[in-house]
């Protein structure tokens, strides 16, 4: 075809518009050409499929006949265009797409040829979907069809393979530099500086060598395993990663060319990255709680935020990421993480300020007000069986299935959640034989588990104070014991009170049971007690004992779950509440 004229243009199309013309009256061919300034032949030679007129041409054509330039195009073979035959289609020259782009013709060509978006015109793809009314996913695969991307990709796996065999080699922890002769030649065939090429390349070596170590482990169960169906299992995964491993190399060129179409700079990624963490929470951010302008909101492609604006004042705004934006974070985060290294701080900082955590004069009255204080257990002072958990399930379940007990549908996959669930389905002795069970694991857990971040801080200034402080919760005391025993404080023993699972796991959480048994001990008024927990089982259990409640959750998406739950006060941290206690001490 020569270049620039419209091989998807129907002749067939320009005869069916020409006879609806005026209001179905019809035109005749001479007539049509006198409109558009041609001869008879000419339109016929369009319309029999003999010519193919240019782009100039079928805009023309359809400005005559009062329709849209893409109504003469044979839209049902649109899925096989290029984005050079789209443009035909609407009738516009390179020229004049480059122009409405702010963008050089030599760029335009290069972005039509071989599917280069530059580095500065990060919004092009969203430019590119309003100029011809599609979406920002169907202006990549347009783009995916350009006629040389196919070849640059070629080019860049040589360069690409020589960094994977150099950097998984056995032994080699380095990474890649962007001074690599590889790094610089991607670099340039991806149009992308050699820092941003060096990072992500480097980012994907280190998973590539996470999942070598996998396979690595797969192989020497095959080869070593203790039994033949071991070592079957074994030879099985082993190929399954390798398969994986070969799949991740395989598509890395054109997973990273499709991100670099739609990359977003810094200042847009750090903006839209909070918009995501916050996305639990489901509000709508206004400029001054993310502290941005809205000049810098416009940045980000208006694919990936829903805007609204609110009362009377249209510049009031506020904004909250779409699906589209939630995608685009799930699928390049950790590329953004390695390209972008000081965002990930920024947002938890920024998230634990938005997710409408209490203030710390509300939790200083709080503590102020309170005579005892009670822990929740797995989840806030530690993670009780961590890595271990599924193997924990899995063995209780198999003790359940031994001691014959019918398992209900939707059996929960935590150990205590099972236990609570398995209640209704066994006699007391099956379940006192399962509780015993559980108790073990729980104690073989608790003399090898540490206390989560904060927490023995926590514990020693409040063990400072003339606070009752007990320990709440539906794992066995003697476990809770065993962890307390081992915490590097020098807490006096038995300053923190124990109340473990009840004898009937019909107690259990989110029944007050506990709670209620705690305070009575303690003998302090339920209004001057403060249970300190994670769980909605805990904000329920605390709400139904009439007990104040404050729920740490490390994520919006727990104290989402939490306030759903009713609870109102949330911190981020125990961090946060040891800072509190401290200040009463020091101003005491």
């Amino acid at each position: 075809m020569a270049r620039g004229l419209a091989d998807m243009f129907d002749g067939a199309r320009l005869r069916q518009a020409r006879a609806a013309a005026e209001d179905g009256r019809g035109i005749s061919a001479e007539a049509l050409a006198r409109r558009i300034d041609a001869t008879k032949s000419q339109v016929l030679a369009y319309e029999n499929g003999l010519v193919r007129p240019d782009p100039r041409r079928i805009r023309d054509l359809a400005q005559a006949l009062g329709i849209e330039p893409l109504q003469l195009s044979d839209a049902s073979r649109a899925q096989a265009w290029t984005l050079a035959d789209l443009r035909r289609a609407h009738g516009l020259r390179a020229a004049d797409v480059s122009r409405a782009l702010s963008l050089s013709l030599r760029t335009y060509r290069r972005l039509e040829n071989e599917g280069i978006v530059p580095a500065h015109k990060f919004n092009l793809m969203s430019e590119l979907a309003e100029l011809f009314a599609i979406t920002a996913g169907e202006v990549e695969e347009h783009l995916r069809r350009a006629p040389l991307l196919s070849q640059r990709l070629d080019e860049v796996r040589e360069p690409l393979s020589c960094l994977l065999s150099f950097y998984l080699q056995p032994k080699n922890l380095d990474k890649p530099d962007p001074g690599d002769d590889e790094i610089i030649a991607l670099a340039g065939l991806y149009r992308r500086s050699p820092l941003t090429i060096a990072r992500i390349v480097g980012h994907e070596i280190a998973r590539l060598r996470g999942m070598r170590r996998r396979k690595a482990k797969f192989d020497a169960a095959a080869n070593y395993g203790a039994t033949a169906e071991e070592q079957a299992k074994g030879q099985a995964a082993a190929q399954a990663e390798g398969r994986k491993i070969r799949e991740v190399i395989d598509a890395l060129p054109q997973n990273l060319d499709t991100f670099f179409r739609c990359m977003l700079p810094l200042d847009a990624w750090r903006a839209i990255a909070l918009f995501h963490a916050l996305r639990p929470l489901g509000g709508w951010l206004s400029t001054g709680q993310l502290n941005a302008t809205s000049e810098q909101l416009a940045m980000i492609p208006a694919q990936l935020l829903e805007r609204r604006t609110t009362g009377k004042d249209a510049a009031q705004a506020e904004y909250r990421i779409s699906e589209q934006g939630a995608k685009h974070c799930a699928a390049y985060r950790p590329w953004y993480d390695a390209c972008y290294p000081a965002v990930q701080a920024f947002v938890q900082v920024n998230e634990r300020a938005l997710a409408g955590h209490m203030q710390q004069s509300d939790l200083h009255d709080l503590l102020a007000q309170s005579e005892a204080v009670l822990f929740s257990f797995d989840g806030l002072l530690c993670r009780l069986f961590g890595r271990n958990l599924q193997t924990v399930s899995e063995r209780l379940l198999s003790g359940a299935q031994s001691l014959q007990l019918v398992l209900p549908p939707q059996t929960p996959t935590d150990p205590v959640g099972m236990l609570r669930a398995l209640v209704r389905h066994g006699t007391p002795a099956q379940i006192n034989q399962l509780d015993r069970l559980l108790s073990q694991f729980e104690m073989e857990a608790a003399r090898h588990v540490a206390p989560l971040p904060g927490v023995s801080q926590l514990l020693r200034a409040l063990a400072d104070s003339p606070r009752r402080l007990a320990v709440v919760t539906d794992h066995a005391s003697d476990a809770v014991n065993v962890f307390l025993e081992r915490l590097p404080t020098d807490i006096p023993p038995g300053r923190i009170a124990v109340f473990g699972r009840p004898g009937d796991p019909e107690l259990m959480k989110p029944n007050p049971h506990g709670l209620s048994q705690a305070t009575a001990a303690l003998k302090a008024p339920h209004a001057r007690v403060l249970l300190m927990g994670e769980s909605i089982a805990d904000a329920l259990a605390a709400q139904t004992a009439g007990i104040p409640f404050v729920g740490v959750a490390a994520t919006t998406r727990q104290a989402r779950m939490l306030r759903d739950a009713g609870a109102s006060r949330t911190v981020a941290s125990v961090r946060t509440i040891t800072a509190v206690v401290r200040e009463q001490q020091a101003g005491a």
